[in-house]
C-alpha cells in the first residue's frame, strides 16, 4: 500500500550538483527522517533501498536524538514542484 502512494512521487537523491536552497526554481527540498533504535532505522533503510525508494547510501550516519536513547538518520531529497 505504501508502495503505491509513494510511487506517485518523483523524488530525486541529495547528489552534490543538486542545489543547496530549500526551494530552486522546480525543485523543493525535502528531508526524510528516520528515529528509533540503530537496529530498526538501518533495516528501514535496507528495505527501502530494496524497493527502489532511497539509496541506502544516501542516508547521514546514524546521529545520537537529544535526550533520548534513540539515533535518527537523515535523506535529502529534492520534489519537482507541480507534479
Amino acid at each position: 500500500m505504501a508502495d503505491a502512494f509513494l510511487s506517485d512521487f518523483a523524488f530525486e537523491p541529495n547528489y552534490p550538483e543538486s542545489p543547496p536552497n530549500y526551494v530552486s526554481g522546480e525543485r523543493e527540498r525535502l528531508k526524510l527522517i528516520l528515529i528509533g533504535s540503530a537496529e530498526g532505522i538501518r533495516e528501514m533503510i535496507h528495505k527501502m533501498h530494496q524497493r527502489d525508494l532511497a539509496e541506502a547510501g544516501s542516508w547521514s550516519r546514524l546521529l545520537p536524538v537529544p535526550n533520548s536513547d534513540e539515533v535518527m538518520s537523515v535523506l535529502m531529497l529534492y520534489r519537482r514542484r507541480g507534479e
